[in-house]
């Protein structure tokens, strides 16, 4: 019954080279060319392969916090204003306990409404869970390559977008591998927007960027909450710094309508919660004010923690490459102003989380893109050094190409990781994707055998109940039910299902009115489908 996962990923690890050779394609497109429309699409269209090798490998849910994001946004098929996770509770529940409670406020929702909305256009599935990140990281080298070309030029800027689309991280997180996934990939891509809108807005002083500013800022906010806002930090500094901005009444007023049209956006659904979940709301707005003051849920680490996972973020040695490209980026032409937003905004991130209680590795990603832009721009700047060589013009413009070709394509492949990403050297990694690709398989199984009664299955490992309300819609428990418990569902005339742990108690082994199960679940040496027995 099992499948081999190492045999699974092979079958679909053509997409990850044709991802990469599109990539490539890209790059060489533009060097030779010098146009960026065509290999931008060849970028988004790579981007997207990757992602789609990494989705189809994984065709299962993880754990954190995937599993959780796909029950809510499968719930709000039925009512978008009302996130659940468990849709019809029968059971007693903690309703501040986010991993078991009935109306599911721990996120803002615009991520859980694209969610929803895929399901509704291609079905529930894992292939439509993860299409909107998928699509969100993918065009993200749109507004990438915008920001650097207004930055330091279109060279910048395409440079920029290769390395983008080869965030070994972002692959992972977009694909839900890495915790708070669905949610962070839809922050960075609406505070990624809001950035770029301030950019068109400084080139080309036109009104509506104004009002995109504000729009992305509140989608963003509706994404994450108020660090949404980051935008406006280094925009306030740069008029409030920059001596010639303090007088100018029109900069205050541009800052002021885009706040108010970002609150318009925002606003209403927290209105709305506090009104129609009063007691929900107040405890999770409260429990996220506490993520700066408070360690939450154990997620713990010193002034220190994201400095010290650039190498988690960005690859190996990553902190070398930085490193040199500041000190270029600094002594750069570059305007003045483009140079104090980028800094200030990756200033501003870094100092907020570090000295915030609760860590966790993606919180600082949201400027992911600029600390790219910054490395782009030092790359070029380097391509701009070898074109000036004390050689034959001709041949000095050839071996820019050549430079720039190698060592942005070396750049992205070596923190790609491609082996990283196909789990060539992370054994327990792979171990546990094994479990979760078996033990998919057997929920599936349960749930054909029963499909005609209506029952609630309890003792599978961790958090794997979501699984099986995802796949169903069947109720499923987390551990063994009380007495009680059996007690409320045979009243209801629903059958008992539980996974043999062998560690089941009397009371559950001798009542032949409930269904019990060993499997692969728990009986890794199992070699059947699956075994029931009352």
């Amino acid at each position: 019954m099992a499948l081999n996962y190492d045999d699974h990923i092979q079958s679909v690890i053509y997409l990850l080279y044709v991802g990469i050779a599109l990539v490539f394609l890209g790059l060489s497109c533009f060097q030779i060319s010098g146009k960026s429309r065509l290999g931008l699409l060849f970028l988004v269209f790579g981007s997207f392969s990757v992602h789609l090798f990494l989705c189809l490998s994984d065709p299962f849910l993880h754990m954190w916090d995937e599993q959780f994001h796909a029950v809510v946004a499968k719930n709000m098929l039925g009512n978008p204003l009302k996130p659940m996770l468990i849709e019809n509770p029968i059971l007693p529940y903690n309703y501040k306990n986010w991993t078991g409670n009935h109306i599911w406020l721990h996120k803002q929702p615009l991520f859980l409404w694209q969610i929803a909305l895929s399901f509704k256009l291609f079905g529930t599935g894992i292939l439509s869970l993860r299409l909107p990140s998928m699509l969100m990281t993918s065009l993200l080298v749109f507004p990438v390559y915008r920001i650097g070309k207004i930055v330091s030029g279109k060279q910048t800027g395409f440079y920029a977008a290769v390395l983008l689309s080869g965030s070994n991280f972002i692959y992972q997180l977009s694909t839900g591998r890495i915790a708070t996934d669905h949610n962070d990939t839809a922050f960075l891509f609406y505070v990624t927007l809001s950035i770029w809108a301030w950019f068109e807005k400084e080139k080309s002083d036109k009104k509506y960027w104004v009002f995109l500013i504000g729009l992305f800022s509140g989608a963003a906010i509706l994404n994450k909450w108020l660090v949404g806002l980051l935008v406006y930090s280094a925009w306030g500094l740069h008029i409030l710094l920059f001596k010639e901005n303090r007088r100018k009444l029109k900069l205050y007023a541009e800052l002021v309508l885009s706040l108010a049209v970002t609150a318009i956006v925002a606003l209403p659904w927290q209105l709305y919660i506090f009104y129609r979940f009063p007691k929900e709301s107040s405890y999770e707005f409260n429990l996220n004010m506490l993520h700066f003051t408070d360690v939450i849920e154990g997620h713990t680490g010193g002034f220190m923690y994201h400095f010290n996972n650039i190498e988690k973020l960005y690859g190996t040695d990553f902190q070398y490459v930085i490193i040199l490209s500041l000190i270029i980026f600094l002594t750069s032409r570059i305007q003045a102003k483009f140079k104090f937003v980028l800094l200030m905004w990756i200033f501003i991130v870094y100092a907020f989380y570090s000295f915030a209680a609760t860590k966790l590795s993606a919180f600082s990603l949201i400027v992911a893109p600029l600390i790219y832009i910054i490395v782009a721009q030092s790359i070029s700047q380097i391509v701009f050094w070898a074109g000036k060589m004390k050689v034959k013009p001709a041949y000095a413009k050839i071996a820019a190409q050549i430079i720039g070709l190698a060592l942005v394509f070396f750049v992205f492949f070596h923190f790609l990781n491609h082996n990283g990403l196909s789990l060539k050297n992370n054994d327990q990694q792979r171990k546990a994707y094994q479990f979760g690709l078996n033990s998919t398989l057997v929920y599936k199984e349960v749930l054909s055998r029963f499909k005609h009664r209506e029952i609630m299955v309890f003792n599978t490992p961790a958090f794997d109940k979501f699984k099986i309300i995802f796949m169903s819609g069947s109720r499923a428990g987390i551990g063994i039910p009380s007495k009680e418990n059996i007690q409320i569902l045979k009243s209801k005339n629903i059958l008992p299902v539980l996974f043999d742990n062998d560690k089941l108690p009397g009371y559950i082994l001798n009542d032949s009115s409930i269904a019990k199960i060993r499997s692969l679940v728990w009986q890794t040496d199992f070699h059947n489908k699956i075994e029931i027995y009352y």
